[in-house]
């Protein structure tokens, strides 16, 4: 009887513990899907990308404003390091795009931030930012998701156009569409 009772016990326990195991399983898989594209590969990808964008003259550097906030201190200095030499760039806060976005190609929005990515729309500069759902959203032109664990480009057709702003063919093929 006692044993009865302890191989019950133990087969509960065990059924117990593997749907810890589970659950514990799926939740990283789950986290693993919401991981960010690395700042240094954003920007990397981004100059390739700007590149079958007809509106930036490719003869001369391009220019990028970097807008950043508190949360964002580090990976702005990781999305800066990643552009390479041929890009000239200014760190912003936020609160300083209306009056320097002139002059400028491209406005890259750090993560969580699209606030003022209107002005890009006025301005007709192409908006990019870390945070897909803003460029699923429609708030921002180009970004830079994960598919299948690779880095994937996103193009918000309806944003971009409002832009004025457009990508070659070969760019709209291989990105992830949003209308």
């Amino acid at each position: 009887m006692f044993n009865l009772k302890l191989s019950r016990n133990i087969n509960s326990l065990a059924k117990q513990l593997a749907f810890i195991c589970i659950v514990l399983c799926l939740s990283n898989i789950i986290n693993a899907q919401k991981i960010a594209v690395p700042e240094n590969i954003q920007a990397a990808l981004l100059t390739k990308v700007l590149k079958y964008n007809p509106q930036i003259t490719q003869n001369k550097n391009i220019k990028i404003l970097v807008v950043y906030n508190q949360n964002s201190l580090l990976a702005k200095d990781e999305f800066i390091k990643g552009l390479g030499s041929n890009i000239v760039v200014k760190a912003i806060a936020l609160k300083e795009l209306e009056q320097s976005i002139f002059g400028f190609h491209v406005v890259y929005f750090m993560a969580g931030i699209h606030d003022y990515s209107n002005v890009c729309k006025a301005q007709k500069v192409l908006s990019v930012t870390a945070t897909t759902r803003f460029v699923e959203q429609g708030k921002i032109s180009l970004g830079f998701g994960i598919e299948n664990n690779k880095p994937k480009i996103l193009v918000n057709l309806t944003s971009l156009e409002m832009e004025g702003q457009s990508f070659s063919s070969d760019i709209l093929r291989i990105g992830k569409i949003f209308k």
